[in-house]
């Protein structure tokens, strides 16, 4: 981890040691239940009883899209605490940490928009949560039995999406959201906006806290737009769904409706794939062809790999989802905040892919479904070729500095030029976030 970094985070569990001096570095675990504990302490009594009880914090845990299983014997310390449990718990103690809402009240109505004031910022809180779930992990799995009942509980494999996610996004540059069965996967269909809005808000933390210009681009198809065809209506109802989640985040009022829209406007491309829309005459365009964009056929390395059958089987296809993180190589230093200007760039940049599947994979806990993700190999040179255009026509419709003239992913180069013709040349849209709720 870097420096900088860890000064940062260290001042920030500075400010929490004043209420909770357990050291997070040499126990993890107990220094998430010790501020549990704090927190529980903070909430008050209503009608005699804690607001803070167990039932008040798994009701808020599912209000904001982030339930934690076996909760209470993971609190007092009879049940593994994971590191995705102790990144949730840690952010939602620090992001409820002063109550300011109705003292009379003991539940969560809708939202806990306006009833608590953080302890910190959200760049502050996303940090420390990361910091804790690393120190978990590092630490190793405790020596405690992981079902209430005694009874060991298998886990699906993979890691949960959500965190995953977002700590591939923090060394990311692009985040590709490949819609080629379902656009985003939620094991309950009420807590779709909510799970939605989480990943959002934190991803835009991570962004804000150091000013990279990461850019969110997601590939769609629309399908044929035929009544009579059901693979028709099934992507065109998996467009409307990714509109109406964005139309949420604009439109449900929050203290950071504002700000986070602005910065999901100034780094969103939607690349929609629109059979009937009107493609320029390039002439000798080089041979692409569309499913390397939206990978909606399997790519033959991932077909029969264990990591895929093991999220999609042979019977859930339709539900496949993945992401591409376009990354810089391990060693390559960051690039500075401010660059000269494009004509003065006289060096090759250089990327690497990592790409990931999702499923809703069954668990054993009453017989409920876990949203994890899984890492993929590399599906091949024609994935690399499509993606690496998709990145240069999506920084220049958006006008960033990640538009270059020179450009390495994998070990293959990348032709700036004409890479917006391309797309529109195979019916491809770009689509920047406001045109694409209207569209």
């Amino acid at each position: 981890m870097k420096s900088a970094t860890l000064s940062n985070i260290q001042k920030s569990l500075e400010i929490i040691a004043k209420y909770v001096p357990t050291n997070p570095a040499d126990a993890p675990a107990e220094f998430v239940r010790d501020l549990a504990h704090r927190w529980k302490e903070r909430g008050g009594r209503v009608g005699g009883k804690p607001r803070h009880s167990d039932r008040y914090l798994d009701d808020l845990l599912r209000a904001l899209g982030t339930p934690v299983r076996s909760l209470t014997p993971k609190l007092v310390g009879r049940t593994h605490l994971k590191p995705e449990d102790a990144s949730v718990l840690v952010r939602t103690f620090l992001s409820h940490w002063d109550y300011v809402g109705d003292p009379n009240s003991g539940e969560i109505v809708g939202t806990s928009a306006g009833l608590y004031e953080p302890m910190l910022s959200d760049a502050e809180i996303e940090r420390v949560s990361s910091y804790v779930a690393e120190q978990i992990s590092a630490a190793g799995t405790e020596q405690a039995s992981e079902a209430d009942s005694g009874t060991a509980i298998s886990r699906p494999p993979g890691q949960d999406t959500i965190d995953l996610i977002s700590n591939e996004f923090k060394d990311a540059t692009v985040l590709f959201s490949i819609g080629a069965g379902q656009i985003m996967l939620v094991p309950q269909p009420e807590m779709a906006l909510i799970l939605f809005r989480n990943l959002f808000t934190r991803l835009w933390a991570i962004d804000t806290a150091d000013s990279q210009e990461r850019l969110l681009i997601w590939t769609l198809d629309l399908g044929r737009q035929d009544f009579n065809d059901p693979e028709s209506r099934l992507r065109f109802m998996n467009v409307q769904a990714l509109v109406t989640r964005f139309k949420a985040l604009k439109r449900f009022r929050e203290n950071d409706t504002e700000a986070r829209w602005n910065w999901l406007k100034s780094r969103t491309i939607i690349v929609l794939h629109d059979t009937r829309s009107v493609r320029p005459a390039v002439p000798r365009l080089p041979a692409f062809d569309p499913h390397h964009v939206l990978f909606s056929a399997i790519p033959p390395r991932w077909a029969g790999s264990p990591e895929f059958l093991a999220l999609y089987g042979r019977e859930r296809l339709h539900e496949t989802a993945y992401t591409v993180f376009l990354k810089k190589p391990a060693g390559q230093r960051p690039e500075p905040a401010s660059l000269p200007d494009k004509g003065s760039l006289s060096a090759r940049r250089s990327y690497t892919l990592r790409y990931f599947g999702h499923a809703l994979l069954d668990s054993n806990e009453q017989g409920g479904r876990e949203l994890r993700g899984l890492r993929l190999s590399a599906p091949g040179w024609s994935y690399v070729e499509a993606l690496g255009t998709i990145f240069v026509a999506a920084s220049q419709t958006l006008g960033l500095r990640n538009a270059l003239a020179e450009l390495s992913i994998d070990g293959m180069e990348i032709d700036p030029s004409h890479a917006v013709e391309k797309l529109r040349h195979h019916g491809f849209l770009l689509l920047p976030l406001e045109e694409f709720l209207t569209f």
